[in-house]
């Protein structure tokens, strides 16, 4: 089993230190794991709260890896905030650090945290979902350093509607467009397994999307937990295996050196 979205010490929300967290991958039989610290530029371009020490951590992993590299396949990955006003910015920092695998996200979207109420207040569900995902189609079309789109129905998780699906069909169009950006360019599509703690079903995106990126061709697909404690790293993974193959999935993907490896299901399950 393998799990590719995992926040440590170097993410200001995370509760769990990366040695913490190989010492429970090996005890629970993981075969690899990838540390995905957050990085985002807010706004106006400098760092805040969710900057990364990148010296620190490829220190901290180096150790990390020479204790428990015979033990568990580690990687070293990040999780980078995509914001359309900021690819350049972050572009410049990406082209000097080395990571095994980047994995792109949106937390923000018309310089707004869609973690913040205020995002919503003056849109309707309708409005704020498909200005996010504009947000993010902008996002992945005018960018390409990054392996895989993270969580693509995260706003989902913080919006403050009643009704919190993402119907495929509602949505359709820009959801197409999002998924036929990633074949294209050869670029994955998280299965985030988190859904769970926030009632959202089993993944994030929902079924019915990874079903779509898979009828389009699509065939990287990563699992991740996005843990930032112990307890949300110590989830079943078995189960959303069976959830991927379902889905059309035939393997799922590791990287090194930014470069896909896929490995079949059946091995895992």
């Amino acid at each position: 089993m393998i799990d590719y979205h995992i926040h440590t010490q170097f993410s200001k929300d995370a509760r769990q230190t990366m040695e913490c967290v190989c010492k429970q991958a090996v005890g629970m039989g993981l075969k690899e794991i990838c540390f995905t610290d957050h990085c985002d530029l807010n706004p106006s371009g400098q760092y805040f709260d969710f900057d990364l020490d990148y010296t620190e951590y490829t220190e901290e992993y180096a150790r990390c890896k020479e204790i428990y590299g015979d033990k568990i396949i580690m990687k070293k990955g990040l999780e980078i905030g995509l914001q359309s006003r900021l690819l350049d910015k972050i572009e410049e920092f990406l082209k000097d650090k080395h990571f095994d695998f980047v994995l792109g996200s949106i937390h923000y979207v018309d310089r707004i945290d869609l973690f913040k109420e205020n995002f919503y207040k003056s849109r309707s569900k309708k409005e704020a979902f498909t200005e996010y995902l504009c947000e993010v189609y902008e996002c992945i079309s005018h960018f390409d350093d990054f392996d895989c789109l993270g969580h693509l129905d995260v706003i989902r998780r913080y919006c403050p509607y009643d009704d919190k699906s993402m119907p495929l069909d509602e949505y359709s169009d820009i959801i197409n467009k999002i998924l036929c950006v990633l074949v294209d360019k050869g670029k994955g599509l998280e299965a985030n397994i988190a859904a769970a703690r926030y009632d959202l079903g089993n993944t994030e995106p929902s079924e019915d999307i990874l079903k779509r990126y898979r009828e389009l061709n699509g065939k990287y697909i990563t699992l991740g937990s996005d843990s930032h404690t112990p307890d949300q790293f110590a989830i079943d993974r078995h189960k959303y295996l069976t959830v991927l193959s379902d889905c059309g999935f035939t393997h799922i993907t590791s990287y090194s050196d930014r470069k896909p490896c896929l490995i079949p299901i059946d091995e895992l399950l």
